[in-house]
């Protein structure tokens, strides 16, 4: 199961498996929208990938969003892509009210060449136009990195752009074959880092991530 990673997008041939009834009945209509689900962690020893969406209450926007879990067969997969990029985000009338955030960020982020991906709540905003984000939300990340020495560097332009922001950023940044690990942990000095990926969930000496 190494071809996936976690937050990589993808769009099913069918509806996948869910715990409840309840569930089942938001997987599928989730899937009749033609929307993408997220990749998660596999949560067994079986074939089945995990799976995530999150669904609103159009009686009830003010209710907080619900997460749901579901499965499904890698084999269902008919397309996948990377998460939203900052600019595609920044583009969605929610992200009005931070303009000035996302723009320095932006701009940042192009002068330091690194290229943001955004997961989270504020995906789910730009991706189905409904209420996720609220003024207190984090900006989940995901950045793409080759090796320790380019993680450390992404960490601490990360850690510096975040200064001038009115939002905070939350996040991962991702060896691509390896896992992900928290941008902030890989900044505190500690032997070991949680390493998670589609198919584990562990500490591991941070020399060997990304060698």
């Amino acid at each position: 199961m190494t071809w996936l990673r976690r937050h990589t997008l993808v769009w099913l041939s069918q509806a996948p498996e869910a715990e409840t009834d309840e569930d089942r009945a938001r997987a599928a209509a989730w899937q009749m929208s033609g929307r993408p689900f997220i990749v998660t962690r596999r949560r067994d020893d079986g074939r089945d990938i995990g799976l995530g969406f999150c669904t609103t209450d159009p009686a009830h926007p003010e209710l907080r969003p619900r997460r749901v879990a579901a499965r499904t067969d890698p084999g269902r997969i008919v397309r996948d892509a990377r998460p939203p990029g900052l600019a595609e985000i920044a583009r969605c009338p929610a992200a009005t009210a931070k303009a000035n955030s996302f723009s320095r960020l932006i701009s940042a982020a192009a002068s330091a060449g690194v290229d943001i991906r955004v997961y989270g709540s504020w995906m789910w905003q730009a991706l189905t136009g409904e209420r996720h984000v609220h003024e207190a939300s984090d900006l989940d990340v995901v950045i793409d990195v080759a090796d320790l020495d380019a993680a450390g560097r992404a960490a601490a332009f990360l850690a510096a752009a975040e200064q001038d922001l009115t939002f905070r950023i939350d996040g991962e940044l991702s060896f691509p074959g390896v896992g992900e690990v928290q941008w902030r942990e890989l900044l505190q000095d500690k032997v070991e880092v949680l390493l998670k990926s589609v198919d584990t969930l562990k500490l591991v000496p941070r020399s060997q991530i990304g060698r």
